[in-house]
């Protein structure tokens, strides 16, 4: 009787250790796959849900950038490229957190490939805790943002909402006044 014990104390050990490993190396992450929209160069939506590209940050939908002399719209630009990029194969994202505006912040995918790191590399993002090496390639081929000139989008909208703040003017061509 003792040595049926021994045997079921045994298993039950390595029952709760192996429960425990497969449990430690679950992905606690949420995938998303499937219809997406593209809401601006580094937020895409999953039905309800609000991805926010982790460690990038693109020029804002209404970003002006100049380039050859010329204005032009860099945020709806970096958009358009994402749009592009999203519709070249299986689309998905891997989210694990939430920022301070509640939006999942994630990494996304094409295949293999890796959106985040594409769009700064392709220089419509810039690195914004992640992915230097890429903008340091952007940066020294002159692609996409760096072809010109551009506020980096944070200074951006630092600027825009001091502008607004400022002259207490919450109308939309506010951050014109900056310019």
């Amino acid at each position: 009787m003792r040595k049926i014990a021994d045997i079921f104390s045994t298993l039950v050990i390595f029952g709760a250790i192996a429960v425990l490993i497969t449990w430690m190396s679950l992905d606690l992450e949420t995938r998303f796959s499937g219809k997406v929209y593209v809401a601006d160069g580094d937020t895409v939506i999953f039905g309800k849900e609000k991805i926010r590209l982790e460690g990038i940050d693109a020029p804002e939908f209404d970003q002006v950038c100049r380039a050859n002399g010329a204005d032009y719209k860099c945020g709806a630009k970096s958009r358009n490229h994402l749009k592009s990029l999203v519709k070249t194969g299986a689309f998905y994202c891997k989210a694990w957190q939430r920022d301070k505006y509640e939006r999942l912040l994630g990494q996304c995918f094409v295949e293999e490939t890796d959106i985040n790191a594409r769009m700064v590399r392709d220089g419509w993002a810039v690195s914004f805790g992640d992915y230097y090496g890429e903008e340091a390639q952007a940066k020294s081929k002159r692609t996409g943002l760096w072809a010109g000139e551009f506020e980096r989008p944070r200074e951006w909208r630092r600027i825009r909402r001091g502008s607004v703040e400022q002259t207490g003017n919450s109308g939309e061509n506010a951050w014109w006044k900056i310019w």
